[in-house]
């Protein structure tokens, strides 16, 4: 995403818009991109003309909260539906954890649009059974936009959706906005907040 000239005016880079293009062409969208880099704000970018209704799908209900805090702050129309909590769930978009929709995918029922942020939940021991079960069963009129930042192979996703009938595609960023660096754990400052046990690990793996 690059600042624009005016206040609060974003314009998207050409990954972003190739990504907003496909979808406008009525494609499956696969993004793999570095945490930060924006690929949240390709939904966003879609959200002014949206035809139908979008599911916005987290892998948790506090990152669901999340969304629908700051797209309520924005003035959207949003409903939640979570294994807690189902408000709204007409709106324009509904943030959801994937499996609260798998029962409507079984009446053979689908928003316009499906997102599953953070896909790499597909491959996740526990819960990426039900995920894929969940992109098998949503309806083909349903487009789907996968994002996520950390999946070594997103090219055997999208095949894998080619082989259950999608017209996928895979648009791929590579560009850290905020580039990492290594360096020996000895080399750091002797302080009592670096010699937390793990606490660099933890923070790599998050980045």
């Amino acid at each position: 995403m690059t600042p624009g000239f005016g206040a609060g005016l974003v314009i998207p880079d050409l990954w972003q818009q190739d990504a907003v293009r496909a979808l406008q062409q009525g494609k499956d969208v696969v993004v793999q991109a570095p945490t930060g880099s924006g690929k949240t704000y390709i939904f966003e970018l879609l959200y002014p003309n949206l035809k139908a209704q979008a599911v916005f799908t987290v892998p948790t209900r506090a990152l669901a909260n999340d969304k629908l805090s700051e797209w309520r702050a924005r003035g959207w129309d949003v409903g939640i539906s979570t294994g807690d909590v189902a408000l709204n769930l007409d709106a324009k978009v509904v943030v959801a954890t994937l499996e609260t929709q798998r029962g409507r995918f079984l009446r053979g029922e689908g928003p316009g649009l499906l997102v599953m942020d953070e896909f790499q939940m597909l491959g996740d021991p526990m819960r990426g059974v039900h995920y894929e079960l969940a992109v098998a069963l949503a309806p083909k009129a349903t487009q789907l936009l996968f994002l996520s930042g950390s999946v070594a192979n997103p090219r055997d996703v999208v095949a894998w959706l080619q082989r259950i009938g999608r017209h996928a595609v895979l648009i791929e960023h590579k560009t850290r906005p905020v580039p990492l660096e290594e360096t020996d754990l000895g080399n750091l400052p002797d302080s009592q907040f670096v010699q937390s046990r793990n606490f660099w690990p933890r923070v790599i793996g998050r980045a």
